[in-house]
Formats: C-alpha cells, sequence, structure tokens
C-alpha cells in the first residue's frame, strides 16, 4: 500500500509476456534494466493511475525491464518543474495545462504520449436544484474548484468561451474535491463542484438529487499527455526508459480492456493485492467508474492507446486561442514528440 505524503515504490519483477506487441527497447545499455521516476499529482491509489497499478501487479513494468519509482507531487506546476529540472522522468497533465505552461511560461516540456484520451474525466456535480447540463447554466452559479488557476479553471474559461461567457459570468470558490463537497451544493452554498470521475459516479450512485455534467460533450480540452523536458526526451538512456514505460502502460490498458467484460475482476483482484483503492469498496461505482475510463483510454481506437490523437491536440490550441488564455500563431505540433509512444 502506498502511504501518504511523498511516495517512492520500486518496481520490478522477472520478465513476463509483452500484450503490447514487440521486443521491449534496447535499454540503456544494450538490454539493461532502465530506472525511471514518475511523478503523480494525485494518490497513486485512484482509479485514473489503474493502468499504472496494473502494470505493477500484473507485471507489465517487468516485462519490459523498467523500475518504476511513483512520488507524489502535490499538483501540476510543481510536477512540471521537477521534470524540468531532471529531478523526474515523466508527469502527466491536461493538454490545456501543458499548451498553457508553454505557450506563456516558457515552460521545456514535451507532450510524448497521451493516456485519457477524448476529452475532460472531470465533471461537474450539482444538484436538481439548481442544476448544470449545459454550459449555458453556468452564469451566475458559485462553482467550486481545487483551486484557482488551475486545471479545473482553465475547463472552465473554455467550458464558458463555448457559450460566449467569460469566467466572470461565474464565482470561483476553493472547496476540497471529495464526496463530502456536495452536502455544500444540497445546501445552496455551492451550485456545483469539478471532482473526479469516479467521485462524480460515486454522487450519482448514492444521491438521487445528483446531475453530472460531462464537458466533453462541449469542448475537446480535457484528455491527459505523460510528458517529460525535451532535454531528457533527447537523451538516449531516457527516452528509452520513457519508451518503456509507455509500452507497459499500453499492455495494461490492453489487459483492463479484456477484462471489462467480466466486470473487471481479475483489474481489481490484481490492484487488491497491493495497493488500497477506496472505490473498490463500492464495486458497482467502481465499475461504472471503469467504463468511464476505459472509454477514455480507449477513445479513437485500442490499438490507438498512449498515442497523440493530433488532430485533437491542434483543436485544443484553437479553443484556447479563441478563449484568450493563449496568443494565436504558434504550431502546437512543435509540443509533441512521438518516438516514445508505443506504436498501433
Amino acid at each position: 500500500m502506498v502511504g501518504a505524503g511523498m511516495v517512492g515504490v520500486g518496481l520490478l519483477a522477472s520478465g513476463c509476456a509483452d500484450p503490447a506487441g514487440g521486443a521491449g527497447a534496447a535499454g540503456s545499455a544494450g538490454g539493461g534494466t532502465a530506472t525511471l521516476t514518475y511523478l503523480n499529482t494525485l494518490p497513486i491509489e485512484t482509479l485514473t493511475y489503474a493502468p499504472e497499478l496494473v502494470a505493477d501487479t500484473k507485471g507489465f513494468f517487468a516485462a519490459q525491464h523498467v523500475k518504476v519509482d511513483f512520488q507524489f507531487v502535490n499538483g501540476t506546476p510543481p510536477a512540471i518543474a521537477a521534470v524540468m529540472s531532471g529531478r523526474g522522468q515523466l508527469t502527466r497533465a491536461g493538454d490545456a495545462d501543458i499548451i498553457k505552461s508553454i505557450v506563456t511560461k516558457g515552460a521545456k516540456i514535451t507532450n510524448v504520449g497521451t493516456v485519457q484520451k477524448g476529452g475532460a474525466t472531470i465533471r461537474i456535480v450539482s444538484d436538481t436544484r439548481s442544476a448544470v447540463r449545459k454550459p449555458a447554466d453556468l452564469r451566475g452559479k458559485t462553482i467550486g474548484e481545487s483551486a484557482l488557476g488551475g486545471t479545473t479553471e482553465g475547463l472552465l474559461t473554455l467550458l464558458l468561451s463555448s457559450a460566449g461567457m467569460k469566467l466572470s459570468d461565474l464565482h470561483q470558490q476553493v472547496v476540497p474535491l471529495s464526496a463530502g463537497t456536495f452536502s455544500l451544493v444540497q445546501k445552496g452554498r455551492l451550485d456545483g463542484f469539478m471532482p473526479s470521475l469516479d467521485t462524480a459516479t460515486a454522487l450519482k450512485a448514492a444521491h438521487k438529487d445528483a446531475v453530472t455534467f460531462d464537458l466533453s460533450k462541449y469542448i475537446a480540452a480535457g484528455s491527459q499527455a505523460y510528458i517529460t523536458s525535451p532535454a531528457q526526451a533527447g537523451d538516449p538512456k531516457t527516452r528509452d526508459a520513457i519508451h518503456r514505460y509507455l509500452r507497459a502502460i499500453k499492455s495494461a490498458i490492453q489487459f483492463i480492456v479484456a477484462d471489462q467484460k467480466d466486470g473487471y475482476a481479475k483489474t481489481m483482484k490484481a490492484i487488491g493485492t497491493k495497493y488500497h483503492v477506496p472505490a473498490f469498496d463500492q464495486p458497482e461505482v467502481a465499475k461504472a467508474s471503469l467504463d468511464g475510463y476505459v472509454a477514455s483510454w480507449t477513445y479513437g481506437g485500442a490499438d490507438g492507446a498512449v498515442q497523440t490523437d493530433h488532430k485533437r491536440w491542434k483543436a485544443v490550441y484553437g479553443e484556447m486561442v479563441k478563449a484568450g488564455m493563449v496568443p494565436g500563431g504558434k504550431d502546437p505540433e512543435q509540443w509533441v514528440d512521438d518516438r516514445m509512444s508505443p506504436a498501433s
């Protein structure tokens, strides 16, 4: 089980078959074990990291001969800073966060493979008293976010822009994104808040008055991509380690997809041998959440898992320009490096 705070988990076992197909990367010394520090910005024991947990417990990292050290970093900005400094080789961030960091802050990062595709898995949860079912419903509402200026604010900005509104057309409030925050919605202190897919799914199952709103029906932004620094991408040893990591993640996704027909029994059993994922305390909610994540991981086809959808990537940049979040005239293709993502 992973503890709270800074986490270090070494992951390696003897080799096993690679469902993604083909041989592993050559290795930093022609076939040895590669090492990689991954910076997770949420607790590792959450369903959004199910591919990582399966890659560990089912031996897919081992099959690629990559030793992974997970370290918790509180938030995307410090994770990006750590990757840029070389203190970590890989992290994950939202597409809009990545583009904004590069264009407005000069961040030296590059997208090396998109894991959650097809838009945001974050949801807006409201109740029937003041339901949010479309972007126009946000006008004048008070919406809870984990922090101002972060991922959720960026998605809100784009969502409002799609309906001809601005961020000033609603009220923002910083709140915990746990299920307990729904009580503030029920009491009228909030009109809605923006939790993860699994939290939103649990709330929908537990409360008849809960209304969940899927942002991806209105905006392209919200996909999650793995990022590293161009300097690390240019280093053969680091590039090899990242390639192995991403191949293992693709194998794990394929395993979870194959297990969908059996209600993810093998997935939950494997993860449960080492980790405690709170969502598993409610199996039906966990299954519904995994259905949503599977749809995201395999958007555009399971064979293309962990590959970047360049058309969508460019569409996100276009949305951001329209919303005034970044200046136009840039080529978003220059911020993607496909060399490390696994082939179809």
